[in-house]
């Protein structure tokens, strides 16, 4: 963060009577709570940006950590009186308590925040170093240690000081750069709000984009792996279908053995389990002899005989298991935020649940196809005649659903939203303006022996909408319910 900025937060809040509760830890960022006050001083370390603010969000899971004991000791009690900055981004919290003989202490803790560098210190004022978040020796920097025990010395550093002002408005602009003397509709008069609004809204979201698309990648790598799997089993099991056929070499190789010589590539036998003993070729491998021979058709045939039930099973359990792994993908293009929750047991999968479903009242239900087979499901067998379909009309994408309980006519907003999440389901989530068709189930057809998820369609109409996740359809909805439930015929 930008050395004027962080000058002006401490400007803004430099004056505090605030006592210390405890402080906890999420990840790179750090909560110290305060008795009787709702909100907290939130320390984010974060490697793109380093900075502190007040806040009352309850998004993050704070939790105590045993690296934090010895600053929820010390300061335990103690209270805030003042804020100050140095001439680099380094900001001190001076802390005074009142101990059990009736001294006065005062404590110093020291944020360093310097991306990637990070670091919160506590001392005694002016004395040496209690403890730190990381301990940094000369093995990691031979210009200074930070280890308790020791006098603290602020880093050596080049960091050019911008001492021009802070020109408010201020916004955030789409690259997540600050904007000055701003001219749009959201802007900041302050700066805690506006840091704020900077880690909740852009790095707090870019954190949740980054750890879905790695979760995803991982899936997707697995997927590949699986479909490997099943392509390798499908020639297993096309070669466990020749059973007769290694059955019939093997017998007629043993029953001509005297006629096999070292070194042939193939032997021409009559074939005694056709009528008139037509002639037939056998392959033969030119490094085995003529018993290998006969025991490798032998071994094909004992392997065919057995694995050909082993091998239609796991074909089976593959692709059920890809198709978890896609609805895997679903589920975690669906979720808000990532955070670390702790381990419980996992419930039973409702095996009855095949779509994800948004019900809305009596008379419609959206459902969401999450793989190619659901979507066969939803549109072929779930579907009646007067439910409306929806899909994008360029791009791959789901099929949405909208269940039309009571055959009412088909209200705007509704279709607007259906729309909108057929194009978030597509290839076009991170566009605009996207052609999204739909049409009644009526007109909606299956091709015999077609791919999964493969229909034609007819009397469409064409919206060109923006795409909107699921969890933001269910908070426009809930607007809306009321109104709905009115219309009708």
């Amino acid at each position: 963060m930008k050395y004027k900025y962080l000058k002006e937060w401490v400007s803004e809040n430099e004056e505090q009577h605030l006592f210390f509760d405890e402080i906890l830890k999420f990840e790179d960022q750090y909560k110290i709570k305060f008795l009787n006050w709702k909100n907290y001083l939130q320390i984010s370390l974060s490697s793109r940006e380093a900075f502190l603010f007040f806040t009352d969000n309850d998004i993050l899971p704070f939790t105590q950590r045993a690296e934090l004991d010895n600053f929820n000791t010390h300061l335990n009690k103690s209270k805030l009186e003042k804020l100050e900055i140095n001439n680099d981004r380094i900001i001190s919290l001076l802390f005074t308590k009142i101990d059990i003989y009736n001294k006065k202490s005062q404590y110093k803790v020291i944020l360093e925040l310097i991306p990637r560098y990070g670091n919160i210190i506590i001392q005694k004022f002016d004395s040496k170093i209690i403890d730190c978040i990381k301990k940094i020796s000369f093995a990691e920097n031979k210009h200074r240690q930070i280890l308790p025990g020791i006098k603290y010395q602020p880093p050596e550093t080049n960091y050019q000081i911008l001492k021009d002002e802070v020109k408010y408005p201020i916004s955030i602009t789409k690259k997540g750069k600050f904007l000055e003397n701003a001219e749009v509709d959201r802007q900041f008069d302050n700066m805690n709000d506006l840091f704020n609004e900077f880690y909740y809204n852009w790095i707090f979201v870019e954190r949740n984009e980054k750890i879905r698309r790695s979760k995803i990648k991982k899936i997707k790598k697995k997927i590949k792996k699986k479909k490997r799997k099943i392509e390798k089993l499908k020639l297993e099991y096309k070669d466990s279908l020749q059973i007769e056929k290694w059955e019939h070499y093997a017998e007629l190789l043993k029953a001509n053995f005297k006629k096999i010589k070292n070194g042939m590539e193939e032997i021409k036998l009559k074939n005694y389990y056709k009528e008139n003993f037509p002639t037939i070729t056998i392959p033969l491998n030119k490094d085995k002899n003529a018993q290998q021979n006969i025991e490798y058709f032998f071994k094909k045939f004992r392997k065919s005989k057995s694995g050909k039930r082993k091998i239609a099973q796991q074909i089976i359990i593959s692709r059920n298991e890809v198709e978890d792994l896609e609805k895997e993908i679903f589920e975690i293009k669906e979720i808000e935020y990532f955070l670390e929750v702790k381990k419980t047991k996992k419930p039973k999968k409702n095996k009855s649940s095949k779509f994800k479903k948004i019900s809305i009242n009596s008379d419609w239900e959206i459902c969401i196809g999450r793989t190619s087979k659901e979507n066969d499901q939803l549109t072929t067998r779930l579907a009646k005649p007067y439910d409306w379909w929806f899909h994008t009309r360029i791009f791959h994408g789901t099929h949405v659903l909208l269940r039309n309980l009571n055959k009412n006519k088909l209200p705007p907003k509704l279709k607007t939203l259906c729309c909108r999440l057929a194009a978030y389901y597509s290839k076009a989530k991170n566009s605009s303006n996207v052609p999204v068709d739909f049409t009644q189930i009526r007109y909606v057809r299956k091709p015999r022996k077609s791919a999964p998820g493969f229909v034609t369609y007819e009397n469409q109409q064409t919206l060109y909408v923006d795409p909107l996740s699921m969890r933001s359809a269910v908070r426009i909805l809930e607007k809306y319910k009321e109104s709905l439930t009115k219309i009708k015929n």
